[in-house]
């Protein structure tokens, strides 16, 4: 071939590079759009901020029951262990506390409250304070969830405020 049936070659495939390439970045934008709306509405790990509204009628009235006299912060929707349940965080008489509400029945599941640092089984304490480094500026939560019980302590680490959770014997779970 010539240099200019070359040319002339490069010039007819070019427009149909361009038409295949934009059709290409087009489908790949419409399925980063698709991913991002599916990731957004589903949150992390499937949760699903809700209203107290939303609840089916059963969570709904638990939730007014254990919450009466507080405030509810938030409320998320999650799929555990095979079921659809509601994370719920209020305030109570001044405590921050968090009520896992199935949604079928309304059943409680697990419950966490504030508790005094100083109220942590000693075996926490102690793996707590090896993990953070200090006992200072720990806050502490006791919970029992599905009937395991579960401490979360929340402090400084690296410059960071962070959370660790540890099971009776002090073991961290997460």
């Amino acid at each position: 071939m010539t240099a200019i049936q070359n040319k002339k070659e490069n010039e007819m495939l070019n427009p149909i590079h361009r038409l295949i390439i934009a059709s290409l970045i087009a489908i790949g934008i419409g399925v980063l759009a698709v991913g991002c709306a599916s990731t957004k509405s589903a949150g992390a790990a499937g949760e699903q901020r809700v209203t107290i509204a939303q609840l089916s009628p059963p969570a709904r009235a638990t939730v007014e029951k254990m919450t009466a006299g507080g405030s509810v912060d938030q409320i998320d929707r999650e799929f555990e262990r095979g079921k659809v349940v509601y994370d719920v965080e209020a305030t109570v008489a001044g405590k921050h506390v968090e009520y896992l509400i199935a949604h079928s029945d309304g059943e409680v599941l697990g419950t966490e409250v504030s508790i005094d640092y100083n109220e942590l089984p000693a075996v926490v304490r102690t793996a707590a304070e090896k993990y953070f480094r200090t006992s200072i500026g720990l806050k502490a939560m006791k919970g029992v969830e599905y009937g395991e019980t579960h401490y979360e302590v929340e402090g400084p680490k690296n410059g960071k405020t962070v959370e660790a959770t540890f099971d009776p014997q002090g073991k961290r779970t997460k």
